[in-house]
Order: C-alpha cells, then sequence, then structure tokens
C-alpha cells in the first residue's frame, strides 16, 4: 500500500517531489499543505483523506467528497418520478446521511479539515445503463457528481445515485426563464457545456451521440447527461445502430446557440 500511495501522490504532484539521486530519478518528501492523518499520522493525500488507511481505498478516489459509496435503499426517502431518460426513469429522493463535505476549522494559525456530510440531501436516482461513461467522464473532470450505487429492495434493480439539478433540463430551464437571462448568463451557458464536451470527447473518449438542450441538465451551471446512447470515440459504427439526434454536432451545438438568442 505504501509504494502504490507514492506513486499516486508522484503522480498528482501531491507531497512529494521529483529529484536526482546517484544519478537516477527519486522521490523526496514534503511537507503535505492537508496535514497529518490522525490515524496513521501519514501525510494526508487530500483535504481530510489518506489513501494509506482510508478504509474507502479500494474506490481508488482522489479525495473523500468523490467516494463511490454503497447507500443502503432505506436511507433514501420520499422517492418521487420527476423525468423519463432514454433508458428509464429520473427519481428524485432524500438521502438521510447526506452528501461528504469537508469542513475547515480554524486553530490558530493553522487549518484543520474535518470529515463532514451535509444534513439530508436531495439526490436523483437511475438505472445503471450509463454509469460507466459517467464515471469515465468524472474521473476526467465533468462536474456533474456521482454519489454512490443502490439497489430497489422491491424490484432488485441497481439504481445510481448521482447529483440533483433542481432546475431540470436546459430545454425547460429556457422555454421558463428565456426572458430574465442576461447575455452575460447565456455566454456562461455556452461556455459550460463547451467545457463539458470538451471533457466528454478529448478525456474520457466518448461520443455522446444524443446531444441536445433536452439531455443537458441546468442549474448553477450546465452539466451535460443521459449518456446511455453514448459511445467510445474509437468504437466502430456498424449500420443499424440506434444513435438519438441525428444532426452532426456541430449543428447541434448551432441550434443550441440559437435557442439561446
Amino acid at each position: 500500500m505504501g509504494i502504490w500511495k507514492t506513486a499516486w501522490c508522484y503522480y498528482y504532484g501531491i507531497g512529494v517531489e521529483k529529484m536526482m539521486i546517484n544519478g537516477g530519478n527519486g522521490l523526496k518528501s514534503e511537507q503535505s499543505e492537508y496535514g497529518k492523518c490522525a490515524h496513521c499520522n501519514e501525510d494526508n493525500t487530500q483535504l481530510a483523506w489518506c489513501l494509506s488507511c482510508d478504509p474507502d481505498i479500494a474506490t481508488r478516489t482522489r479525495s473523500y467528497e468523490d467516494v463511490i459509496e454503497w447507500i443502503p435503499f432505506d436511507r433514501l426517502l420520499e422517492i418521487k418520478k420527476i423525468g423519463e431518460g432514454g433508458f428509464g426513469s429520473v427519481y428524485s429522493a432524500a438521502w438521510l446521511d447526506g452528501i461528504r463535505k469537508v469542513e475547515t476549522i480554524k486553530d490558530g494559525n493553522n487549518d484543520i479539515y474535518k470529515r463532514a456530510r451535509e444534513l439530508s440531501s436531495i439526490v436523483a436516482l437511475k438505472t445503471l445503463a450509463e454509469f460507466k461513461s459517467l464515471m469515465a467522464c468524472k474521473i476526467n473532470h465533468a462536474k456533474l457528481a456521482i454519489y454512490g450505487i443502490t439497489q430497489n429492495t422491491e424490484t432488485k434493480e441497481y439504481l445510481m445515485v448521482f447529483q440533483y439539478v433542481n432546475n431540470g433540463s436546459l430545454y425547460k430551464y429556457l422555454r421558463k426563464n428565456f426572458c430574465d437571462l442576461t447575455w452575460q448568463a447565456k455566454l456562461e451557458i455556452l461556455k459550460n457545456i463547451s467545457d463539458e464536451l470538451h471533457y466528454v470527447h478529448n478525456f474520457a473518449g466518448y461520443i455522446h451521440a444524443d446531444f441536445h438542450s433536452g439531455n443537458i441538465l441546468q442549474d448553477q451551471r450546465s452539466y451535460i447527461a443521459d449518456l446511455g446512447l453514448s459511445r467510445k470515440t474509437d468504437e466502430k459504427v456498424f449500420e443499424g445502430d440506434i444513435y438519438g439526434a441525428s444532426s452532426s454536432l456541430h449543428k447541434q451545438l448551432i441550434f443550441i446557440g440559437l435557442e439561446l438568442l
């Protein structure tokens, strides 16, 4: 575990630096900016997060807030259907345990980082059809948060638990709020969408294949969702394969831009 942690820290530039030892590459420890782990006294690798001894180490997550956890279904209450996606219904629920967060406590001139949770959180539920592609995008900087997996105790269906977005799809948001949006707000939406597409295509290596304003979620920022029809950029396309929006990506971007005019 120690070797894996050192390699992880070295790769992400946390707590170690490159140096030359006897003409070869080596590692030199630096004082961690995240403080010491309260359990093993090793340097934390992120805020309130230690890869050496954390019980969630198997997830290989980069931070405490990003852990994908198993969420017992009885910890999800007030489940309501809020929409229909390409691969099943979308539900909202109240998660009693709440979303993970890190709290900062002042101790003189020092900051102490403490693991905590929100006091109950509204989350969204959906089938696992797009879990793999969404996780690949999340790991590669896409902003839609994924919290964990649960299983409906009645239907036995597995569901992913992810970020609830207050305003729903961009399509519905524009129909309701278009007249109140400034040009700056519209340009910010387009920038968010462009950034998300960059992460999906160039970092995660996926083609959405069903990209339109109904598959963009809108809150304080925009999120690309509904990747159920997505495919890898190097995946072969065969005649008869099913895809969503038939227009090319640049045409869909133009259409979304026109919707914002």
